[in-house]
């Protein structure tokens, strides 16, 4: 009986698997999705955790007996190329200006007084000529001389003339331009003026006041030949006592000459000029260059008008 009811559930699952179409993969319905439902909130995304770095390998514990596992060396990390040093610039030193040391010894003063011959500019320039024209060329004119001779002198356009006419002390002021040939009177003879030298006095043999627009010409202290102590002087006034003028030539308190201006001698204005006051019979005061043929060529001639004459 018991061999016929196993024969019965064996023909009973064959009956059942028989019947029907094989079951294939494919045919396995697709996964049913849910839809959400209109305005449920959706399930919020799980953001995947941050991945752990790894953990550190362990090193394995020697067991009794064995040899403990070499370490493993770790290998150095790289290291940068050291940067390639760029060599600095040399410094440029320049080089020491020598600085003179200071002079310590005390100021040396002349013990000179002030307007000594000694400090004048020696004699230069053209030669001096002095007397009246006897005749007038076209290009020439001829001087005789105070000694009686003749010279000829060769007048053109470079040639610059000067008028001289009378004037009087009482157009001198301070600051006022003047020229003056004077003459040392003694060693013991000084100038009223007070400062802090002592200045010789000089006596005038003539006084020039000098138009503005002529300010400035030949501004100084020279000799002359008028005598071995005569000197010409060029400058502003000064300072001023009674008659006795002190003409400043230079910014120190030294470059001055102190001279008194007698009543007698002439005191002339000094302006400029043009040939037509060559005339024969007028007084003249010229400078002049030689030339290779002997006749002078003037650079200047001083002409007196109205009966003025120069004295220097």
């Amino acid at each position: 009986m018991f061999r016929a009811l196993c024969g019965y559930l064996v023909i009973g699952s064959v009956i059942v698997l028989t019947p029907g179409a094989p079951v294939r993969a494919q045919d396995t319905p697709p996964e049913r999705r849910e839809t959400p439902a209109p305005g449920a909130v959706p399930a919020p995304v799980a953001t995947p955790a941050p991945a752990q770095a790894p953990a550190p390998a362990t090193t394995p514990v020697p067991v009794q007996g064995e040899a403990a596992p070499a370490p493993v060396a770790n290998p150095a990390p790289a290291q940068a190329p050291a940067p390639v040093a760029t060599p600095a610039p040399a410094p440029v030193t320049p080089a020491p200006v020598a600085v003179p040391a200071p002079d310590t010894s005390p100021a040396v003063r002349s013990k000179e007084p002030i307007g000594g011959t000694s400090r004048a500019k020696e004699q230069g320039g053209p030669d001096r000529i002095r007397g009246l024209i006897a005749s007038v060329e076209a290009s020439s004119i001829v001087v005789k001389t105070r000694d009686g001779k003749s010279v000829r002198l060769k007048v053109s356009a470079d040639t610059t003339v000067f008028s001289l006419t009378k004037a009087s002390f009482g157009n001198v002021d301070f600051g006022t331009y003047v020229g003056s040939v004077s003459r040392r009177l003694g060693d013991e003879i000084y100038s009223p003026i007070r400062r802090d030298s002592l200045s010789w006095l000089h006596m005038g043999l003539e006084l020039r006041i000098i138009d503005e627009d002529l300010r400035g010409i030949a501004v100084g202290f020279t000799k002359w030949d008028l005598g071995s102590e005569s000197v010409m002087t060029h400058g502003w006034v000064d300072d001023m006592e009674d008659r006795v003028l002190s003409i400043k030539y230079g910014p120190t308190d030294e470059e001055e000459t102190d001279v008194e201006i007698p009543r007698d001698v002439p005191i002339l204005r000094m302006s400029r000029g043009d040939r037509s006051l060559i005339k024969p019979g007028a007084r003249v005061f010229a400078g002049a260059q030689k030339g290779p043929d002997g006749i002078y060529a003037a650079v200047f001639v001083f002409v007196g008008k109205d009966g003025a004459g120069p004295a220097m």
